[in-house]
């Protein structure tokens, strides 16, 4: 009798056993599938261009896969904006549970260009973001521009359109005329600096924020084919969350809400880059952007202005007006489209004076080599040219700071009569 019991619960130990062990997998596996990080992925796409990823219509799918996760919301910060985020979607359960996938539409804005991620949350409290993915609607392409830039000759080339071999010694400056519409824009992204041009003279130059060097702002020539007034920034269903409080879209975009991060006014440029308005003052002579360039509020508008009444006559003052202070989405377009040449020239040499400026994307391999080529074009002798002078200028620049100096000292070797200025007279504006 005592031999049939111990044989049984023998047999229970290893039935107990074998059921124990599946168990104790199943939490491990549990356990490493949550451990793995989601991923989140956009389609349709068109191809990349630059980082962004087109949107190859106006309502994409949304897949997150994230194991062992109970819930995902799929956020969204509009181009321009830092700290604030648009809470799109939140999808309470898995279309699958086994493998943790979630599926959902997104109905993308007319002008939406932004970073877009998801973040999952699990059983135990725990949060996990996937990689953030740069979004655009804007399946405009930016068209390569092949005639010649009336300014002297900068487009197809990386020189200033400031340049004394292109303007021949200086910059011809003129009142904007209404109705002359051979106007262009130029860029020379490392001296954070963006020029309206008409006729070939200078209408307007204005300071300017430009892309992050993993981000940067695209060098060469792109089209603007509208200005726009008062853009559809937000996807519809989408909620602000401003300081981790939802807000409902209609009372986030109240005029003059001091909780509203986007701006009034965009000149898109093809591919998601644009011109739009800035933060605040201090992204101006900054590389903050995800690949726009950066404008004061009062800039922005001034330059929106003059395009307009260049291209388009009829539309008068007070009809900008308008445009500006409704809260209707107006799309002024240009035809032609409105040439915009950005370089990237490191050192200038414009009106008599060298101008040096910080390499923002570390593009300047040579710089002992373009800097010496620069002032030869100026008429600086060999013997000034030697390495350890032209070094001496370059040391001197920095991240906030140009190097000035006129030629004709130079020339003379009087280079402590150099000055080191800001990139940017930095203006005071408050935050939108």
């Amino acid at each position: 009798m005592n031999k049939i019991v111990m044989t049984g619960m023998v047999l229970s130990f290893v039935i107990v056993a074998h059921t124990c062990k599946p168990i104790r997998e199943g939490a491990g596996s549990t356990s490493e599938r949550q451990g793995l990080a989601p991923v989140i992925e956009i389609t349709p796409l068109e191809e990349e261009r630059g980082q962004w990823k087109i949107a190859a219509s106006d309502a994409v799918t949304v897949i997150v896969t994230a194991p062992g996760a109970e819930r995902a919301q799929i956020q969204g910060r509009p181009e321009g904006v830092e700290e604030d985020y648009l809470e799109l979607q939140t999808l309470a359960a898995p279309d699958d549970s086994a493998s943790g996938r979630f599926v959902t539409q997104l109905n993308l804005a007319a002008d939406f260009a932004g970073q877009v991620w998801a973040e999952a949350s699990y059983p135990d409290g725990a949060k996990k973001r996937t990689e953030t993915i740069a979004l655009t609607a804007d399946r405009e392409s930016a068209g390569s521009a092949t005639r010649l830039d009336a300014v002297g000759g900068s487009v197809g080339t990386d020189e200033s359109a400031r340049s004394d071999k292109l303007t021949g010694g200086s910059v011809r400056r003129t009142r904007l005329v209404a109705g002359e519409s051979d106007i262009r824009i130029t860029v020379n992204a490392p001296a954070f600096r963006l020029t309206l041009w008409q006729n070939g003279k200078e209408v307007s130059a204005y300071p300017i924020g430009i892309g992050q060097k993993k981000l940067p702002i695209p060098i060469g020539e792109r089209e603007a084919k509208a200005v726009i007034f008062n853009p559809h920034w937000i996807p519809s269903d989408s909620v602000w969350a401003f300081g981790g409080e939802g807000v409902a879209p209609e009372e986030g975009r109240k005029p003059n809400d001091p909780r509203d991060p986007l701006g009034r006014i965009k000149i898109p440029l093809g591919a998601g880059y644009m011109i739009h308005e800035a933060t605040k003052a201090d992204d101006i002579g900054r590389a903050v952007s995800h690949g726009g360039i950066l404008m004061l509020k009062a800039d922005l508008l001034d330059l929106a202005e003059k395009i307009i009444r260049a291209r388009t006559p009829p539309a008068s003052q007070s009809r900008i007006a308008q445009f500006r202070d409704g809260h209707e989405r107006h799309v002024v377009p240009l035809d032609p489209p409105l040439l915009v040449d950005i370089n990237y020239d490191l050192q200038v040499v414009e009106g008599g004076a060298l101008r040096v400026y910080p390499d923002v994307y570390e593009r300047g391999a040579f710089a002992l080599d373009s800097l010496r080529a620069e002032l030869q074009s100026a008429g600086v002798a060999a013997p000034m040219l030697e390495d350890r002078a032209l070094q001496r200028i370059l040391d001197h620049v920095s991240a906030d700071t140009q190097f000035v100096i006129n030629v004709a000292d130079i020339r003379k070797g009087r280079s402590q009569r150099g000055r080191k200025l800001p990139l940017v007279d930095k203006p005071i504006e408050s935050r939108r």
